[in-house]
């Protein structure tokens, strides 16, 4: 039996779970960045080279990448983030808010029984991946429009030993894997008009911050992937950002995936980590 493993958001990523984007559309808008792109809609084969190249960058730094089959009936299955998340404790998965997602819960479940991996379920409410970012004994959560309460209240219970930050979103922003992410001990992204200032202050408490702007929020700057070594992937549009992380000791490797963040994510919201090695 496998066990997932993660302390953090930056640690060596060894073994991650995705899904091909060729079943990729957008059927019913779920947010903002949808409704921009809905009559444009997705172009699979685009889509689908894009995460191919991603998917060979990963595995040329090490990385195992598993596959869930794609399905014509989630067209936002490539999004694997939002199944849940990994920590010390290993693999927990959580449940869908929008009922066109519902049905990759299920999925993921059946993939990781046909695979051996361990795996606990959250019970109550509803909790995405995407709002759950943790950093050794610390858990930021996100009360967005997709992770409830009452989850957050359960959640507690099961990381009783670490300190719970709860960040409130408003509507417009997703996860908070889009407006905050963890880059290295000490090191943190942000997108502050989307924080209140009691967040911003508990962030500040902890990490150095890269603030980025309003465009660079939409092209997803934030929403980059710590793959270990101080190595970040990033989109190359959002110059600017990628030469902050390389002045901050960053190796920043440059990845076109403008086809896929049309739906609203990027690089953190396509990997889900399965495990993660702690560097020393």
């Amino acid at each position: 039996m496998h066990n997932g493993f993660a302390e953090n958001e930056y640690g060596r990523l060894s073994e991650v779970l995705m899904c091909s984007p060729e079943q990729m559309k957008i059927v019913e808008v779920i947010n903002d960045t949808q409704k921009r792109y809905r009559m444009k809609n997705i172009d699979q084969e685009k889509a689908a080279a894009q995460h191919q190249e991603l998917r060979t960058v990963l595995k040329n730094h090490g990385v195992h990448v598993h596959l869930l089959p794609p399905e014509e009936s989630m067209p936002e299955q490539v999004f694997t983030r939002d199944l849940g998340f990994t920590s010390t404790k290993g693999i927990l998965i959580g449940n869908m808010k929008e009922k066109v997602r519902e049905p990759e819960t299920a999925r993921v479940k059946q993939w990781l029984d046909a695979n051996d991996w361990s795996y606990e379920e959250m019970e109550t409410g509803a909790l995405e991946g995407g709002d759950i970012i943790i950093d050794d004994f610390l858990l930021f959560a996100g009360e967005s429009s997709r992770t409830t309460p009452e989850a957050l209240e359960e959640l507690k219970s099961w990381f009783p030993e670490k300190k719970l930050i709860r960040i409130p979103l408003k509507k417009q922003y997703l996860h908070l894997d889009c407006v905050f992410n963890i880059l290295s001990p000490g090191t943190a992204v942000i997108y502050e008009p989307a924080l209140t200032e009691e967040a911003l202050r508990n962030i500040r408490m902890h990490y150095r911050t890269i603030s980025i702007g309003e465009k660079e929020q939409f092209r997803l700057a934030v929403n980059v992937l710590g793959i270990g070594s101080h190595t970040v992937i990033a989109l190359p549009e959002n110059k600017r950002v990628n030469h902050q992380l390389i002045e901050w000791g960053f190796h920043v490797i440059e990845v076109d995936l403008s086809e896929i963040i049309k739906s609203g994510g990027a690089f953190r919201c396509v990997t889900f980590p399965l495990k993660r090695m702690t560097e020393t």
